[in-house]
């Protein structure tokens, strides 16, 4: 597995390029995302991605990026987050976990 800070970085690339199909090879299948954006927490790679293709529909000019980035072991990373579009906009705090393969197994978004 590439370093944490380089694996969210490939992720974050990827979302900006909106290339969902990089974005769905980097989550585990059983992948948890949580954030308060959702009415329920998302679980697995299919869940995921149908609520990311649905939501790219819609924010088809959204762009995001990370700061503060820092380790919190050797699967989990923790970063300030930011996204904007033209039609929203919010930031917060996510942490991400990694197996061992480097795909992502949780996220779990806050804002604010």
């Amino acid at each position: 597995m590439s370093s944490l800070p380089a694996r969210l970085a490939e992720y974050t690339a990827a979302l900006n390029r909106h290339d969902l199909d990089v974005v769905e090879r980097m989550f585990a299948e059983d992948a948890l995302y949580l954030s308060p954006g959702l009415p329920a927490p998302m679980r697995g790679r299919a869940a995921i991605m149908a609520a990311f293709r649905a939501y790219f529909a819609q924010h088809t000019d959204q762009v995001n990026g990370d700061e503060d980035v820092r380790p919190l072991g050797t699967h989990s990373i923790e970063a300030r987050w930011w996204l904007s579009s033209s039609t929203s906009s919010r930031m917060g705090t996510q942490r991400i976990t990694f197996n061992d393969a480097g795909e992502i197994t949780r996220i779990e978004v806050v804002d604010g």
